[in-house]
């Protein structure tokens, strides 16, 4: 038996044969050159996750076997692997057109900017999304290993986009009827109208007798029992069948609250992947692309402005595409930029100066009186964990900086920290509360106004 042949042999052992079997079955290469034994994946998804989940049973494996002089690679593909059927009739999806060692953090890779995803077409792939995308190409590939696959992040992101992609292609694989895309909504009127008479084995049927089950917005669900209560079973049934569910919400399924725990745990059962609001670059694609499908020409100037100033997401950059667009229906001619500056300012809910994290942070540490450090410190009181929620809040507004990286200038933060902050501080300014400030206390509106006066807004 040859060494990597008494590894994979150890590691089935060690991890079940059903996982080594998804997870390292024939499209992972294993080499072995000098001291170093390196996996080959198919596209990043998979070598991420291959590092994240299996690297230390590896190592321990290699220990075991004596073998733990061993250094470890992951890398990605430069070209497609051959199937592990042959007669599958999908052709495999084009992996990343990069191979180089996979980092934990996806923020250091040295992936594109942005580009057409040929998996799933007419999606725009970038930083922000490329995790979630290439989950979802793998979990095309061999539907149901990952289920359910569940995607969260703020409105405007591409959650839906992404899932609709989902959804066509596999309408073009299975049976008419056996995919089915809908909303929490959509899920919970159908529901209650099955109620009503002997609706009801029919509307399991239709949901339960599917390959693929995808539904928007889960937090919808929130309130609900009864509704709850069935889509629960549905879940539970499709699970037990090995069919595939895809689902998505703004937030995490851990921080829905109100779901109950045995219903977040299924969700969150499968593979949970955050998407967040599309960069500069991804934006620049989109708003080309909708301008495509709506037949317009816009001066390249004007585009670049209203990508750069809009509100940083998908729907807003359209809505400000469509103005445009009906501006230059009426004046017949391309708007020029002072004209396009002048008709679509109330849409630029940005400073015209680039304000910087730094900026926010001085500006908050000004305000409540609070240091960098303590800004940035593990500290929970209220005098330190509220100046730090507004900042983080302020920076979502005024910078285009991801919800990872407001984490990490902020005393190395998770993303989904960042996330709860921006919707505590959004509930904070609905209830109009109070915080404190040196002095006494002051509305958060006002806080936050005095804020945005340090640095010039």
């Amino acid at each position: 038996m040859t060494i990597i042949s008494a590894i994979r042999s150890q590691l089935a052992d060690e991890i079940g044969q059903d996982k080594f079997d998804i997870w390292f079955d024939q499209s992972v290469i294993w080499n072995l050159s000098d001291s170093t034994l390196c996996l080959c994946a198919p596209n990043s998804f998979n070598a991420e996750r291959l590092k994240r989940v299996y690297q230390s049973k590896l190592r321990d494996v290699l220990a075991v076997l004596s073998q733990n002089h061993l250094n470890l690679s992951f890398t990605v593909a430069t070209a497609p692997m051959p199937e592990p059927s042959a007669t599958k009739s999908e052709q495999p999806q084009p992996p990343l057109s990069f191979a180089q060692p996979i980092a934990l953090a996806p923020a250091s890779q040295a992936i594109p900017s942005h580009r057409p995803s040929a998996g799933l077409p007419n999606l725009v792939i970038g930083q922000s999304n490329h995790i979630a995308v290439n989950a979802a190409k793998s979990m095309l590939d061999r539907p149901g290993t990952i289920s359910p696959l569940f995607v969260h992040g703020p409105s405007g992101s591409g959650k839906s986009h992404l899932l609709q992609a989902i959804w066509n292609k596999f309408r073009s694989r299975v049976r008419a009827g056996k995919a089915v895309y809908l909303t929490a909504e959509q899920f919970t009127t159908h529901f209650l109208e099955s109620l009503q008479g002997n609706g009801l084995p029919s509307f399991r049927r239709k949901h339960r007798d599917v390959e693929v089950l995808i539904i928007d917005d889960i937090e919808f669900f929130v309130g609900k029992q009864a509704t709850m209560i069935e889509f629960h079973y549905t879940v539970d049934t499709l699970i037990r069948s090995g069919k595939q569910l895809v689902f998505s919400a703004k937030i995490s399924p851990t921080e829905i609250h109100g779901l109950g725990s045995d219903l977040v745990a299924r969700m969150a059962s499968g593979l949970v992947c955050g998407i967040e609001a599309p960069d500069f670059s991804m934006r620049q694609e989109i708003a080309h692309q909708y301008c495509q499908h709506l037949g317009i020409n816009v001066d390249s100037t004007v585009l670049n402005m209203l990508v750069e100033r809009v509100y940083p997401d998908a729907r807003h950059v359209q809505g400000a595409i469509n103005r445009l667009s009906v501006l230059q229906q009426l004046s017949g001619q391309l708007l020029s930029y002072e004209e396009a500056d002048r008709q679509l300012a109330d849409l630029f809910d940005r400073p015209q100066r680039n304000v910087r994290i730094s900026d926010i942070e001085n500006a908050v540490c000004e305000v409540f009186g609070v240091d960098r450090k303590q800004l940035k410190s593990t500290a929970k009181a209220k005098s330190i964990s509220q100046p730090r929620m507004l900042a983080m809040w302020l920076a979502r507004k005024y910078t285009r900086a991801a919800y990872s990286e407001i984490g990490d200038y902020f005393g190395k933060r998770a993303h989904n920290t960042v996330i709860s902050a921006q919707q505590r501080v959004s509930d904070w300014i609905e209830n109009d509360n109070w915080v404190s400030i040196p002095h006494g206390q002051c509305r958060v509106t006002e806080a936050l106004r005095r804020c945005e006066a340090q640095f010039g807004t």
